[in-house]
């Protein structure tokens, strides 16, 4: 009797299991019910290419990654049972992350410098006399660091390990007295792999490009800290990914202007991008959007950065922390009252009642993206008042989201694609019906570079 009790109360929480998910995926996808997602998404979804049954594989392949997301985000308890572990796992851990990240500092040390002879004595001569001083003019001194961008000691430590990145977390001080800590990832593809992908998201970007050569064609590429050339002194042991972004650069049409998002210094890494995050901040998008009036309309003054305006109630967890689990790191959200003027936008989106909205919150688990809440997609946007003459279009991704409005004020119109809209984007007809005179392809490097995630959907844009 005990043994069929036993097996009837498993067979009940097995069955909880498989109809609990797409249960609750159903009911949120209907607004019934809300339901509190950690944002992870399953492994990398490999798809083919140039198979005679490309369509059926790739069928197959969409159907295994939505069952895999299906079964983790929406698995009754899952995120409970992660929060709760993420919390104990934090606090148990600590004191072996903290000697694990003291070892690889001490790892990275480099040998001391034999220090060079100096220039006031003379060398001793075989026949006892003195020989010729060294005439030669001294190198000129480099430029003192400034203290905001010396970087006094860095140490990281692993974290996680996916299918498409390892996570670490990465504590620095810098000169000036300044201690942070944030997390950033390192792409796990093989060097082949990578170059061999680069080159077919070059192919295909450029395939858009030439099909209405009519329009000013721009490129900005959202640059992670792997792609940067100090990101192999702050995680030792990983690769820069530096050489495929300026390959892929260097393999785009001629016709595309393009341009790297700067985060040249790990200053810049912590005040643009969000500590637990990828993504940019608000405040990185504003330099972003100086940066892109510079290469699309130079005579354009881009709009003061405005006052800040922070949540301190709530907090903003990025999906390295949601992926980590790290619930101690967060990132104080703060947006910029850019005072834009008169502008129409659809859906219609208020900057003043957004921040009322989320004022009236309290927003502290990682299972809502504060972000996303503040800054939902906006598909057009007009400003009357403009007489630029010049109509934008962008094909981008969540870069997009919050950024577009700042944007947009440097034309009349600006019409936005998001990159989960591609499949059956008509390229051709969006120009034409909006007067279309600039196209701005904007994408992260993860995706763009290497479609880390088989998302990008490029192919799915209707060119003819």
């Amino acid at each position: 009797m005990n043994r069929k009790l036993y097996l009837a109360v498993i067979g009940i929480f097995f069955l909880v299991l498989l109809f609990g998910a797409p249960f609750l995926k159903a009911g949120y996808d209907a607004g019934v019910f809300e339901v509190r997602d950690l944002g992870n998404r399953g492994e990398e979804a490999v798809f083919y290419d140039g198979t005679p049954i490309d369509g059926a594989l790739n069928t197959l392949v969409r159907f295994k990654k939505s069952l895999n997301d299906l079964y983790t985000n929406f698995m009754p308890g899952y995120y409970e049972t992660v929060f709760a572990y993420g919390k104990a796992s934090d606090t148990l851990n600590a004191p072996t992350a903290a000697l694990y990240a003291d070892m690889r500092k001490n790892a990275a040390k480099k040998p001391a410098d034999v220090p060079p002879p100096t220039g006031t004595d003379t060398l001793s001569a075989g026949d006892g006399s003195s020989a010729e001083p060294d005439l030669t003019e001294p190198a000129e001194p480099e430029p003192p660091v400034d203290p905001r961008d010396e970087v006094v000691s860095v140490t990281s430590t692993l974290l996680k390990t996916t299918g498409t990145h390892r996570y670490y977390r990465i504590d620095a001080e810098f000169g000036d007295g300044f201690k942070t800590s944030f997390l950033d990832t390192a792409v796990v593809l093989s060097d082949k792999s990578k170059e061999s992908r680069v080159i077919m998201q070059a192919k295909k970007l450029n395939r858009i490009a030439e099909a209405v050569p009519e329009v000013n064609f721009w490129f900005m590429l959202f640059t992670r800290m792997q792609d940067t050339d100090y990101y192999e002194d702050v995680i030792v042991g990983e690769e820069s990914t530096e050489k495929y972004a300026d390959l892929f650069l260097s393999l785009l049409d001629e016709r595309i202007t393009a341009q790297k998002w700067e985060i040249g210094t790990l200053r810049d890494r912590v005040e643009r991008v969000y500590l637990t995050d990828h993504h940019w901040s608000t405040y990185g998008s504003w330099l972003g959007f100086c940066q892109l009036c510079e290469m699309i309309c130079p005579d354009h003054e881009p709009v003061a950065l405005g006052e800040a305006i922070d949540f301190p109630e709530s907090r903003f967890y990025g999906s390295a922390a949601r992926h980590c689990q790290t619930l101690d790191l967060w990132d104080p959200f703060v947006v910029y009252d850019y005072d834009l003027g008169k502008y129409n936008c659809s859906p219609s989106w208020r900057f003043n009642q957004q921040v009322k909205k989320l004022s009236k919150a309290k927003y502290v688990t990682p299972d809502v993206n504060i972000y996303a809440i503040f800054f939902p997609e906006v598909y057009i946007v007009n400003y009357p008042d403009n007489h630029t003459g010049r109509n934008l279009l962008v094909i981008g991704d969540s870069y997009t989201q919050g950024f577009v409005e700042l944007l947009g004020s440097a034309f009349d119109t600006t019409v936005a694609y998001y990159y989960t809209h591609y499949a059956g984007m008509n390229y051709r007809s969006v120009i034409e019906e909006y007067g279309i005179t600039d196209v701005l392809f904007e994408q992260f490097s993860d995706r763009i570079l290497f479609d880390l995630y088989g998302d990008d959907q490029l192919s799915a844009i209707v060119l003819d």
